[in-house]
């Protein structure tokens, strides 16, 4: 019964996504940098609280105090974030891209195998120009359809499973087996 309540509650997280993806994404933002923000404080009260050294404390302070400011900028420029972090993903999937046609072109792979993943790369690296080109007219929708599609298909296992009965790794215990 779980399953199929939290199977349904992804679907509907993914109808939700897909319809309303700036405040999800800026829900996402604000939920992050609150936990920075805590994060942050538990460290600076970690190194006012600690017995250690003076330079162990005053690091553990430091580094609290840098987590802070870095959340409360988070907070205060959540579009901001939202650009940086989309470029940092067009970047990682730019290098993804080459990576896979170098290793496609001087792989130990064959016939089909190797023109999957010499033309993955070449997707990964065209995706990746067109959202470094335009991070909010593309890339935007098109990290909310990626994160819709991802609780829709959670969502649509949860539920199968839970109306057949199984459980896929789950630490509930079945009663009466």
């Amino acid at each position: 019964m779980l399953q199929i309540v939290l199977g349904a509650i992804c679907i509907t997280l993914s109808m939700v996504i897909i319809f309303y993806i700036g405040p999800a994404v800026f829900s996402i933002i604000i939920i992050l940098s609150v936990i920075l923000l805590v994060i942050g404080i538990e460290r600076v009260a970690t190194g006012i609280a600690s017995s250690r050294t003076n330079k162990s404390r005053l690091i553990n302070i430091g580094i609290g105090l840098i987590i802070v400011a870095f959340s409360i900028v988070l907070m205060q420029f959540p579009i901001f974030t939202f650009a940086i972090l989309l470029l940092l993903g067009a970047i990682a999937l730019f290098f993804s891209g080459i990576s896979r046609i170098v290793h496609g072109i001087r792989g130990d792979n064959k016939g089909r195998s190797r023109a999957l993943q010499v033309g993955v790369g070449i997707v990964s690296l065209a995706i990746s120009i067109v959202v470094m080109i335009h991070p909010v007219t593309f890339g935007l929708p098109l990290l909310g359809v990626l994160i819709s599609v991802a609780f829709l298909i959670s969502g649509i296992e949860m539920m199968t499973l839970g109306i057949g009965g199984k459980s896929k790794g789950t630490i509930i215990p079945k009663f009466g087996d």
